[in-house]
């Protein structure tokens, strides 16, 4: 899954960004951030791929080329095991040119609900390294430096907070259908109320 990293923090955020564990502080900002950088990357239980730093608009063809380079041969490595490849639905991930190259390769695409953050655990990894990254306020004056921080921040992570994340999957999907249960159970009622 892929993540812009700016110079001055996290997106989202007008004037700055802190770690809301510790006491906020005041941070300059440059016009429009200063710069940033796209990354891609993923784990499995057995690891982690490599770091891929991105250049410019992705498309099919250029996001093809990500997994080609490191996915495909972190999954080499870890001997192909049964293994099923997740990422969101935008749509480079969903066009005919990427499932093409995904079947030819072989590998099982999780089937995802839309606009699912919440259920991938790669945003919590995204959480994990941001705290790092932009500890005490980090902010940085090149792009290389921020790289060598992200790298850092990934490279470092604990294999076992990874294991964590995979493992908390069953609960995840389990929790969004007994909401999705609940939500049609109340649609029932409130359409019985009116009908």
């Amino acid at each position: 899954m892929k993540k812009k990293w700016n110079l001055d923090g996290p997106d989202g955020n007008i004037k700055y960004w802190h770690d809301l564990r510790k006491k906020p502080r005041s941070f300059f900002s440059r016009q429009s951030g200063g710069g940033s950088v796209m990354v891609w990357t993923a784990f499995g239980f057995n690891g982690q791929v490599g770091l891929a730093f991105l250049n410019g608009r992705q498309n099919p063809p250029k996001y093809i080329e990500t997994p080609e380079n490191h996915l495909m041969p972190f999954a080499e490595n870890i001997g192909r095991r049964n293994w099923e490849y997740q990422h969101d639905n935008c749509p480079i991930h969903t066009s005919n040119a990427t499932k093409n190259y995904l079947n030819s390769k072989n590998v099982t695409v999780l089937d995802w609900p839309p606009i699912s953050p919440d259920l991938n655990p790669i945003e919590n990894v995204w959480g994990i390294m941001s705290r790092k990254v932009h500890e005490n306020g980090g902010q940085f004056y090149s792009v290389n430096a921020l790289k060598t921080t992200i790298e850092s921040a990934w490279y470092n992570l604990e294999p076992e907070i990874l294991q964590t994340l995979i493992m908390s999957m069953e609960k995840r999907v389990y929790n969004v259908i007994l909401k999705m249960e609940r939500l049609e159970t109340i649609k029932n009622i409130v359409l019985s109320t009116f009908y």
